[in-house]
């Protein structure tokens, strides 16, 4: 007989110990009990209306006629369900059917709460270990609430009579394997098989310890659990052989096991920094529009993302953006909430009478859920931070540039705090220059195409990118025109880019309604600033409110917008003519200084939509250590500028409401754009002190500029 390979003996003690607990937990009766209404109830319940508050405080919810409440996981066992409810009627009495897995149990209901208490055998629940409870009614409605009311529904508790209880095999597979897989990420990550089994053990414990204490949400939310664990081990993966590539092209030093193990661990804290930052309403004229474009897309499909109906307002972000909306609605839905309910009637009933925002009354599951993409991004583009840095700064430096990104305020307040979702657009960015950099023209303007479908203000990089991508040699020989014919399959790429993420759109009839959408993005907000503390903020003395498409002065042939655009595009071409001699590594801090020049100098900008200078500035101050300076002042700017547009925060400091503060910080930003600009404009021979393709490790930020 052959012996098991000495690698899977842990692996397997540990899958068997969690059967083996999980069997034994099984055979402790405990009570499992569904509050309905309680906003615990939500994964559990389906066919249900909202949660009301009832006269002595008690929460329930009514169903519409055909209604399920799931105890899922349980196991088959002998037990009694106690199902409290009522079946008020105007009229004649109600017509209710309640049935345990398809059993048929007897039930006299009236107009006021009762307890019925029904025997459930180990023969109904059956070998899956779920039981399904059935209500079925008539309905009737009372004006002028249009909703069709079954049962007022109050709690549901299964009552088990102990073993013995055959476990469920749910609970049984998956708890099992995350035990495993667990350890199998310890060992890999932490490269230590002692810490890894300790941490198998832990798993054990916390396992058993759930299935026990909530057997019911422990069996259920195992099996999401483990295939959302899964597909971060395997993304992870990918994006740790994606690293390492890239440290081989850029060329950098080769990211040895223990910085790769120590770059997953900071960036899992960064996360989970984002995530305590993240439970909160955020910026809830914002926050709203997710919530509500999430429910829309969700219920009626994708081709209804840019059309208002039945209440709900269409959206004002490209398709890339609605398509991230609409996945996270659906796992929400799959997972949390099977009724998925319209967000202004889904939260707190208490919250009712304080509000009628949908960002406030939204489940704060739902809510959050809807950021974790744009968290993940930023996450994730510090990591490229990191190894971009490594090409010429030392690691301890690249740890600083990669950090100084992660735990920047401005970033947490931008994506965890207020939900904005210019983190995945400014990833797509940085990718592109990345990729460009290290001469993968058309994958990079593939990248890029994808970005201009998720944030507008990706357009903007379109010149400087061509550029960019006219100056890297292909990979095979063309002779004469070689560069040209970069162009050609930059352009090609691009716009297969932007066709990917426009298909989906037309396949499901958005075709038409996304057009006009497109034909209205300019002048959507046609003010001179939509609260970005810019030059129009600053000449203006805060009267940002005027029109943008309003004369400069009177009989001028120029509007505000059309200046504004002037003065960008002058800028712009005077940076094209710049980087006709650039090296490849002075496209960043050009690239940051666009996203900063096109947030202070056009009209209707929002606070945000200078996020993307961040990350190319962080890479661009490592090739260039002066420009330290302008990351740091770019960073405290915008976090003031955040600050002193966030309602919650003005509300509770009236001092921070104030136009000359906002004033003071368009100044400033004024006096760092004029300063860039000099110091990339000017000479080299009058800035000599620019650090510029040195090896990895010939600077550090501790040491002076060469």
């Amino acid at each position: 007989m052959r012996r098991m390979p000495r690698f899977l003996k842990i692996p397997s003690a540990l899958f068997l110990s969690a059967i083996l607990i999980t069997t034994l937990v099984y055979q402790f009766p405990v009570a499992s009990v569904i509050d309905v209404g309680s906003g615990r109830d939500a994964p559990f319940v389906h066919g249900f209306s909202f949660r009301e508050s009832l006269p002595d405080g008690a929460n329930a919810r009514w169903s519409n006629g055909r209604a399920e409440i799931r105890f899922v996981g349980i196991g088959a066992q002998d037990g009694t369900l106690a199902l409290r409810f009522a079946a008020p009627r105007p009229q004649n009495p109600a017509q209710v059917k309640i049935f345990t897995n398809g059993v048929e149990q007897p039930v006299a209901p009236s107009n006021d709460f009762q307890e019925f208490i029904f025997p459930i055998s180990r023969a109904t629940i059956g070998v899956g270990g779920d039981l399904i409870v059935a209500l079925n009614s008539d309905t009737f409605t009372q004006p002028p609430d249009s909703r069709q009311l079954g049962l007022l529904v109050e709690s549901a508790r299964f009552e088990a009579n102990g073993a013995p209880v055959i476990p469920s095999p749910r609970a049984l597979f998956y708890f099992s394997a995350l035990v495993v897989l667990f350890f199998a990420m310890a060992r890999v990550w932490g490269g230590n098989a002692r810490v890894a089994l300790l941490v198998g053990i832990v798993a054990l414990f916390i396992g058993g310890t759930s299935l026990y204490r909530a057997r019911v949400e422990t069996a259920y939310f195992l099996a999401p659990l483990f295939w959302v664990t899964l597909l971060l081990c395997a993304s992870a993966y990918v994006f740790s052989v994606a690293l390492k590539r890239l440290t081989n092209i850029l060329p950098a030093p080769v990211l040895s096991a223990r910085t790769l193990r120590l770059l997953f661990l900071a960036m899992a804290l960064a996360f989970s920094v984002r995530m305590f930052l993240a439970t909160g309403t955020g910026y809830v004229v914002d926050v709203q529009d997710y919530v509500v474009w999430s429910y829309k897309t969700v219920t009626y499909g994708i081709g209804s993302a840019y059309v208002a109906l039945d209440g709900l307002w269409s959206a004002d972000n490209p398709p890339a953006m609605v398509y991230v909306f609409d996945v996270m609605g659906r796992l929400y839905r799959e997972i949390f909430a099977p009724d998925f309910l319209y967000p202004a009637v889904a939260g707190d009933p208490s919250l009712r009478a304080l509000s009628t925002n949908v960002a406030v009354l939204a489940d704060p599951t739902h809510r959050t859920l809807l950021r974790i993409p744009f968290l993940l991004a930023d996450v994730i583009t510090g990591a490229l931070i990191f190894v971009a840095a490594r090409k010429t700064v030392s690691e301890r430096a690249a740890w600083s540039v990669a950090c100084a990104f992660w735990l920047n305020p401005a970033v947490l307040w931008n994506g965890a705090y207020w939900g904005q979702t210019d983190a995945l657009h400014s990833l797509l960015v940085l990718s592109a220059f990345l990729l460009l950099n290290v001469n993968r023209v058309g994958t990079g303007f593939l990248v890029y195409g994808i970005a201009a479908l998720v944030k507008p203000q990706a357009v903007i990089f379109a010149p400087l990118l061509l550029v960019f991508a006219y100056k890297r040699p292909l990979s095979f020989p063309l002779g004469k025109g070689g560069n040209w014919r970069a162009v050609v399959r930059a352009i090609l790429f691009g716009a297969l880019g932007a066709a990917l993420m426009l298909v989906p759109m037309i396949l499901f009839g958005g075709a038409a309604s996304m057009l006009n959408f497109f034909q209205n993005v300019a002048g959507f907000h046609p003010v001179l600033s939509a609260n970005a503390h810019n030059v129009w903020w600053l000449v203006t003395g805060g009267n940002v409110g005027v029109s943008s498409n309003q004369a400069v002065f009177a009989g001028a042939p120029l509007s505000f917008r059309a200046l504004s655009v002037f003065l960008f595009g002058a800028l712009y071409l005077a940076v094209l003519w710049q980087t006709r001699r650039a090296a490849a590594d002075d496209f960043f801090a050009w690239g940051a200084f666009l996203a900063f020049a096109f947030f202070m100098l056009v009209t209707e900008i929002h606070e945000n939509h200078g996020y993307a200078a961040l990350p190319l500035l962080a890479i661009a101050m490592t090739r260039d250590r002066n420009l330290r300076v302008g990351f740091v002042a770019l960073s405290a700017t915008m976090l003031f500028n955040y600050a002193l547009q966030d309602p919650p925060l003005l509300a509770q400091f009236p001092a921070l409401d104030s136009n000359a503060l906002r004033w003071v910080n368009a100044f400033v930003n004024v006096l760092v754009l004029l300063a860039w600009s000099i110091y990339l404009f000017a000479p080299a021979n009058v800035i000599s002190n620019r650090v510029r393709n040195l090896g990895p490790t010939e600077i550090d930020f501790s040491l002076r500029s060469k």
